[in-house]
């Protein structure tokens, strides 16, 4: 609903003139609030601000018009409205949820009707209903209220069961608020949680009801009355005392056709004739949100806002840590309300920090709530003691199971002496019934998973089981089967159902891990370490990677097998490819892993190590050696009839070709590897580290732009992205963005595009620990900024020139610095800086030939000393350019010497070499430096 503004909310005729809004009776000129005739006190501002909620009729009024018109313009703070609005709600008390705050628009008043009193004979009877009332109003459970309505109407009993902390009370007193509120049912309340003795739940239920006891005669004299009118009990919290609080309710409803019960309890009670509905956890925003207005849908996120919001003033909402809470805490009511109260002393940041730690940060309940509802703790504390023994052990020792697991699965680490192969089945059902586990049917093999908090407290109970040894041991061995399944799988499966299958476990991997190099449990985490490499690649998780196995590498490498050697250092020049980018440590790694994949004749291994050292020195400069690596792939690809690596080998040498200056070449290689891919889809898209199709598109988009065909370049560019995105890659995505989209607008000299797309790349490189991305990301923001005019600080400048040689980064490899040495110099800035780079990118002394060469000696001949080799000049560049086919630099060289020339002749000469450059684009063709040219050639010819 929109924001109203309304047009002059203080005017009115009488003095004593009001307006009604159910109990209440407002008198603006008088400035006096009344409630049911009474006089409620209240400051003057208060009453200013209500008389505008009022007037605008349920409709959102802005905080701005509110500040506006009540302080009459007077500069005042925001936290000033906030006080009035504090005031507003003491005085309503019970009515407070009447102002509703709508998070980042204002307030609005929802109005209540009052209630009619209820009929004498009913009085006389049942009396009125006796529910607790609730101070806060409750979030996101429309759409189960409604569920449960449906099935209260088709019989008389009905159980909400759930996880402790899940909201079963608070959504069961809403429901029966609301039945309440229709007058056709008297509605009582029976808490049964302070209920310790099974002999007092009949004289609780009864005392509930109004009647001497649950003797027939009472219950049929008490409730044997009008068949048209039912009696609900509403009886909270069963599951302590769940056989004799059954007993009791059936005896009830044996006794009573005009009883309704219902009932909350953390297990069915088992009556016949029992609905069940089971609440879960409210709704969490997906992890990708970032707007706060998408996030305040999801019932979660509101509720931890709207709680926080009321304990800090001023509240500024961080929506990636507030959603990251929301997911640590799976979406719990009562573990968000009580993490919202610790927000006012920590924090956002304060508290994810310490969710670790959740059950000593979770201590900030109400006093007035329930002993086992007042910390996190003592909620689960309740839920754990009402288990058997048995119970308890199984959910002690199943929580070394971070992400979901099977039967199979407890069979193999829980309980691998249980001859019955039911016994496992029969203990999960009960503690799922119990409400402490989830049971996901969604696959093949139903499969079972904790809420976070659950398993972080049987975590603190199994670490004094004195089996634990034992089961982390078959925990690890379980998980190294798991990893090699995985491994297998990764060569056979899509990557959609490999995903699907495995990449739920990455948990299990780690906690396996983190268990087996701690307790010197080295062959296990060698193994696994070993078999993880489709994890890293798959979740894009490379400097997770990096930094676990070169802590392995470290410590146990004179352990290693051959094979086990090889796979890890495999694994780590991935990681270090894109964690980190082409520093020493990366060329070791692949060059160790190619000597021991050739010795053994593994030619996975070999593939991929060639791979890892064409990408290592195509980023260090050394394009002539990325060939010779992609040949070599090529060659071997083709002896073992690998068809994926050899179109692979094809895209990589084109890329190579497009670096080394060879852009017709590129083109070729790039365009036959695109078609393979576009006819043959690999089960798994990954096997290289990214999708290749993708990363063709984007190195073919870049290659197109040099050679002129600028609209096609743009096209493809966006069209890589928007596949990258699609496949929900991060390392893919990040190719996308910045080999192809990033760089081709940078050509163009598109500032807000490359803006656009970079906080993207930037974004998702360091939320994946993508480093040499985060590096390309800064290098574009830099140049964006200087483009753009911005005043750019020589420190900035110098931490991206030291970023960018520290990751080994070859200033030849993008142009963006020619960009950057340029505009430094049209500002007059000190060049010092920009000194490792200027000498590295404009020298002369390099003999092997580079993409952007002609470029690099454009842009060399306009500095000031210039800094070219000897022997160059514009029309020498001009006529390198054109034989590369380098249709867009020779188009910038042309300009150059269109408007530097002089001489009569050579100015002919230049304006000559113009237009017949344009001759060779598309009349269609449109692009910054295109267009720049044709209106420079038409002036000159008018000229």
């Amino acid at each position: 609903m929109a924001p109203q503004t309304p047009s002059s909310p203080l005017e009115i005729n009488r003095d004593d003139e009001g307006i009604s809004f159910g109990r209440y009776r407002i008198f603006p000129r008088l400035r006096i609030l009344v409630r049911d005739g009474v006089k409620l006190e209240i400051g003057p501002r208060a009453i200013d601000v209500l008389w505008l909620l009022v007037k605008a009729d349920g409709n959102v009024v802005t905080k701005e018009h509110l500040l506006d018109v009540v302080w009459s313009g007077v500069a005042v703070e925001e936290n000033n409205l906030q006080a009035q609005m504090s005031a507003i709600r003491r005085a309503f008390g019970a009515d407070r949820d009447m102002i509703r705050t709508e998070l980042g628009l204002g307030y609005r008043l929802v109005k209540k009707e009052s209630r009619q009193p209820v009929s004498d004979a009913v009085t006389d009877r049942i009396g009125m209903p006796l529910l607790p009332t609730a101070l806060t109003r409750l979030l996101g459970r429309d759409s189960e209220l409604s569920e449960i309505r449906s099935l209260f109407d088709k019989g008389r009993l009905l159980t909400i069961v759930g996880t402790g902390g899940v909201g079963k009370t608070r959504s069961v007193l809403e429901f029966a608020q609301r039945l309440a509120e229709q007058q056709v049912h008297d509605v009582r309340f029976a808490e049964m949680a302070k209920v310790a003795e099974g002999d007092l739940v009949e004289p609780t239920l009864a005392n509930a009801l109004q009647v001497p006891s649950l003797d027939a005669r009472y219950i049929r004299q008490a409730f044997g009355g009008s068949a048209t009118r039912h009696s609900i009990l509403v009886v909270d919290n069963c599951e302590h005392l769940s056989d004799q609080i059954a007993a009791a309710i059936e005896l009830l409803l044996q006794n009573s056709q005009t009883i309704k019960v219902l009932a909350t309890s953390q297990e069915p009670l088992g009556i016949d004739g029992e609905q069940v509905y089971r609440l879960g956890p409210l709704a969490i925003p997906p992890t990708n949100v970032k707007d706060l207005r998408s996030a305040l849908q999801y019932p979660a996120f509101e509720l931890l806002v709207e709680r926080a919001s009321a304990n800090v003033q001023n509240f500024e909402v961080d929506v990636e840590m507030a959603n990251a809470i929301c997911h640590r805490l799976d979406g719990l009511p009562l573990a968000l309300e009580l993490a919202a109260a610790r927000v006012a002393t920590l924090g956002l940041s304060g508290v994810l920090a310490v969710l670790n730690d959740r059950f000593n940060l979770l201590t900030a309940g109400r006093k007035t709530a329930l002993a086992k509802h007042r910390t996190l703790r003592a909620t689960v504390d309740w839920s754990y003691h009402l288990l058997d023994a048995e119970e308890q052990l199984m959910l002690r020792r199943i929580s070394v199971f971070s992400s979901a697991f099977d039967v199979d699965a407890v069979h193999a680490v829980v309980a691998p002496e249980a001859k019955d192969q039911w016994y496992a089945v029969d203990i999960l059902g009960r503690l799922v019934s119990k409400s402490l586990l989830i049971l996901d049917l969604s696959r093949n093999r139903p499969r079972y998973r904790f809420l976070e908090s659950i398993r972080f407290y049987a975590l603190e109970k199994l670490a004094d089981d004195a089996e634990l040894a034992a089961i982390m041991k078959r925990y690890a061995t379980y998980i190294l089967t798991a990893a090699r399944r995985a491994n297998e799988d990764w060569k056979t499966l899509s990557t959609d159902e490999w995903h699907l299958t495995h990449a739920g476990a990455i948990d299990d991997i780690r906690g396996a891990l983190d268990w087996s190099f701690s307790n010197s449990e080295v062959q296990a985490g060698t193994s696994i370490l070993a078999c993880a490499t489709p994890y890293w690649v798959q979740l894009s998780l490379h400097d997770e990677c990096r930094r676990r196995i070169s802590e392995a590498l470290e410590r146990f490498g004179e352990k290693l097998s051959p094979g086990e050697e090889m796979a890890l250092q495999a694994a780590l020049g991935t990681a270090l490819s894109w964690a980190v980018g082409p520093v020493p440590e990366t060329e070791k790694a692949w060059e160790k892993a190619l000597r021991l994949a050739q010795s053994h004749e593994a030619a996975e291994i070999e593939l991929q190590a060639q791979y890892g050292l064409w990408l290592f020195n195509l980023r260090a400069g050394r394009f002539k050696a990325s060939l010779e690596h992609s040949q070599e792939m090529l060659r071997r690809a083709t002896e073992v009839d690998d068809f994926e690596a050899a179109a692979v080998a094809q895209r990589i040498a084109g890329v190579s070709h497009h670096f080394s200056g060879s852009h017709d070449r590129a083109r070729d290689f790039l365009e036959r590897s695109l078609r393979w891919f576009q006819v043959n889809r690999p089960p798994q898209a990954f096997r290289f580290g990214l999708d290749q199709s993708v990363a063709a598109k984007s190195f073919l988009a870049r290659t197109l732009w040099v050679l002129g065909d600028v609209d096609d370049a743009k096209r493809l560019a966006q069209a890589a992205v928007s596949e990258a995105t699609q496949l929900d890659h991060a390392n893919t995505l990040c190719c996308a963005l910045a080999e192809g989209e990033c760089t081709v607008e940078a050509f163009e000299g598109d500032t807000g595009a490359v803006c656009r797309a970079t906080s993207i790349l930037k974004q998702v490189a360091r939320q994946h620990g993508l480093g040499f991305w985060d590096t390309y990301a800064s290098l574009f923001d830099l140049w964006a900024a200087i483009e753009s005019g911005r005043l750019v600080a020589a420190s900035d400048i110098a931490a991206v020139v030291d970023a960018v040689t520290s990751a080994g980064f070859h200033p030849k490899y993008s142009n963006l610095f020619s960009d950057i040495l340029l505009a430094a110099r049209r500002k007059g800035w000190d060049h010092y800086a920009l000194h490792p780079i200027s000498e590295a990118l404009m020298g002369g002394c390099d003999a092997e030939p580079s993409w952007a060469d002609v470029e690099f000696h454009r842009v060399a001949l306009q500095l000031d000393p210039p800094l070219s080799a000897v022997g160059f000049d514009l029309w020498n560049v001009l006529a390198d350019a054109r034989a590369q086919n380098a249709l867009s630099w020779a188009l910038k060289i042309a300009v150059d010497l269109v408007s530097r020339e002089t001489s009569a002749e050579t100015s002919r000469n230049a304006q000559r070499a113009l237009i017949e450059l344009l001759q060779s684009f598309s009349a269609s063709s449109r692009g910054r430096h295109v267009d720049a040219a044709r209106l420079l050639a038409q002036a000159s010819t008018l000229g």
